[in-house]
């Protein structure tokens, strides 16, 4: 009879648990500390993940972007908590929490400052290196574990850290409006050049433009359709870098000429 009761008391309870989360207004984020809105982040990824209609996500990030770097180190924190070698790394909502920091670290590299640049950024990147490690030591690079879930967490946080570390969204939007745009095609090591200038000299450069995406009618995919592409919608000041990039290639090259002369 104990048994029933506590059953039943478990049902009635559930539907309470899974509704504890309540969005927060904008003006109630507005007043958040980062650290604040980082969680606020986490705690939306991991109830309300897989729902669609949410636009929630999207209005937290906005302000996470406005806060730029002061959002890393919490986010860095969080990445180090993942660690599914223990048995508390895989209780509860440890993965999600996880997948949700880096959703910011990526929206953060991607639109606000290229990390790599900054000393925060490389601490963050680092730690998701670390956590890689971790995944692989926990098996989810096996393809047929019995959780393809993991091993797809691991895959995701492999492309995550190349792209930080090298060319990510930003670059590949600049490679396809140069050649849309300007008839400069960008070969992958051009391009990783190019990137690595912006980023010594630039590294606020993602937030230097809106991207849109189009239908390159020149490229057709298998279903035989247009591409979609992402493109830069103010495209000129990443020009005109990359003008200033070929000036001081060709300055370099004219001096070694002469030092050979």
């Amino acid at each position: 009879m104990k048994s029933i009761i506590l059953l039943l008391c478990l049902i009635s309870f559930a539907p309470f648990a899974a509704h504890a989360y309540k969005h927060r207004t904008e003006a109630e984020i507005a007043q958040m500390t980062p650290i604040q809105r980082v969680d606020e982040f986490i705690e939306e990824q991991t109830h309300h993940r897989y729902d669609v209609l949410d636009d929630q996500s999207a209005l937290i990030i906005k302000h996470i972007r406005s806060d730029g770097l002061k959002a890393v180190p919490r986010i860095t924190e969080i990445t180090e908590e993942y660690d599914p070698t223990r048995s508390s790394g895989k209780r509860g909502h440890e993965g999600e929490r996880f997948d949700a920091a880096w959703m910011l670290v990526s929206s953060l590299d991607n639109s606000v400052i290229r990390l790599r640049a900054t000393e925060e950024g490389r601490r963050a990147i680092d730690a998701l290196e670390r956590s890689v490690v971790r995944m692989r030591a926990a098996g989810y690079e096996q393809k047929d574990q019995d959780d393809r879930k993991n091993h797809v967490r691991l895959e995701f946080a492999i492309r995550d850290l190349k792209d930080a570390k090298g060319i990510n969204w930003r670059d590949t939007s600049i490679k396809h409006t140069f050649r849309i745009e300007y008839e400069i095609i960008l070969s992958d090591a051009e391009l990783l050049e190019f990137s690595n200038f912006l980023a010594a000299n630039y590294p606020e450069y993602p937030s230097w433009s809106e991207s849109k995406l189009i239908k390159d009618k020149t490229q057709i995919n298998e279903a035989g359709n247009p591409l979609r592409l992402s493109i830069l919608t103010k495209p000129e000041r990443y020009y005109e870098v990359y003008s200033e990039l070929k000036k001081q290639n060709e300055n370099q090259s004219s001096r070694h000429s002469r030092q050979r002369g």
